[in-house]
């Protein structure tokens, strides 16, 4: 386990329609997930931000059970082939983590884990 768990992700779940799009503007290190069906994750061509010629890849095709993970911050395009359930899983902000790292601290000031405090070796030393 590690010292200061990272919060959980923002996960959005929806269903989409066969034909049916839904744009979306995700995170980076976000994922989604093709729970069931086939679907098709169209990122734009091109980005203002990138060096000029320089284009995206092609969309990444779905079916169920797989995933594709956005390693930059980018506007999607969910589009349906047939009817599928989709979950978007987003990491957790800034703000987030620092949140969670906060509600961490109280805990550290353990009796065990104080100045001389034996911690988990009181149970070794029987």
């Amino acid at each position: 386990m590690a010292l200061f768990p990272a919060p959980q992700p923002h996960a959005q779940r929806f269903e989409l329609l066969c034909g049916a799009s839904r744009p979306l503007r995700l995170r980076a290190g976000a994922t989604v997930v093709c729970v069931s069906g086939s679907l098709v994750v169209a990122e734009p061509p091109y980005r203002s931000e990138l060096p000029h010629g320089r284009y995206l890849a092609p969309p990444a095709r779905l079916h169920a059970g797989e995933s594709h993970y956005l390693a930059e911050r980018a506007s999607v395009i969910l589009t349906a082939l047939v009817r599928a359930e989709v979950i978007c899983l987003q990491p957790p902000g800034a703000i987030a983590r620092i949140l969670a790292f906060a509600a961490r601290l109280p805990g550290l000031a353990d009796k065990n884990n104080g100045p001389g405090g034996v911690g988990a070796l009181h149970k070794i030393s029987k």
